[in-house]
């Protein structure tokens, strides 16, 4: 299957295509400007990888968490795209996205996605042969509340994971580990790879009804809710 992955939840956003297993084009890109950059780079991945619209069999896409207008923008493309050409359409986790692309470490991973004001998103994942396994829900929350959890060492992921390396360190000393920055960007065809096996079994997602993963209301849901109660 020839599959189109999207997310724009973090501070980069990435566009991949596969064939299968076969990666056949990736590009990434910082966050500015999403909604007027990311046709563009779309089409610059599908020549990349020597294809059109018409040949893809199916859309994934990052549902966050992340950006609350970030994710919007990659979601509502995909969601477009997938209706007007009535293709199947796959939400993936971009938490679950980041700690797949360290599924050779034999250590226990925890991605982070910035959520602002020292907040971040989290989860801790156990690589498990191919693939890996989620050990606990999805955190939203101060950094160093996450940190406290920590019992064991654990390998952080994402460029938030640099931003908060000092603090980290602190608190954690030698449980706390880093592979190099490179490797932590978010990858679109690792979002691809993972809707693989849904769209193999003949699942998909509604492309209509399909919603970000939100753990945080935005600053304007939470002005309005506080409205409501007055």
């Amino acid at each position: 299957m020839k599959i189109l992955g999207i997310d724009t939840s973090s501070r980069s956003n990435t566009i991949g295509l596969i064939s299968g297993n076969q990666i056949l084009a990736d590009f990434t890109w910082e966050s500015r400007d999403s909604l007027q950059k990311i046709i563009l780079n779309i089409d610059l991945v599908l020549r990349k990888g020597g294809l059109t619209l018409a040949d893809i069999d199916g859309l994934a896409l990052g549902i966050g968490p992340g950006s609350w207008t970030g994710v919007r923008v990659g979601v509502t493309v995909g969601k477009t795209l997938a209706y007007a050409m009535n293709k199947p359409i796959c939400g993936v986790s971009s938490l679950d996205a980041l700690a797949y692309q360290a599924r050779n470490m034999p250590i226990l991973l925890c991605p982070l996605i910035d959520a602002g004001k020292e907040n971040v998103y989290a989860a801790f994942y156990r690589p498990q042969g191919e693939t890996i396994v989620k050990e606990s829900d999805y955190y939203v929350g101060d950094i160093k509340g996450l940190l406290k959890t920590i019992k064991e060492p654990v390998l952080f992921l994402g460029k938030v994971a640099y931003l908060y390396r000092q603090t980290i360190v602190e608190e954690l000393g030698p449980l706390a580990n880093y592979r190099g920055e490179v490797g932590d960007v978010q990858k679109g065809y690792v979002i691809a790879l993972l809707a693989l096996p849904r769209f193999e079994r003949g699942e998909s997602d509604d492309a209509l009804s399909l919603a970000p993963l939100y753990l945080k209301e935005s600053l304007a849901q939470a002005l309005l809710s506080g409205k409501k109660r007055i």
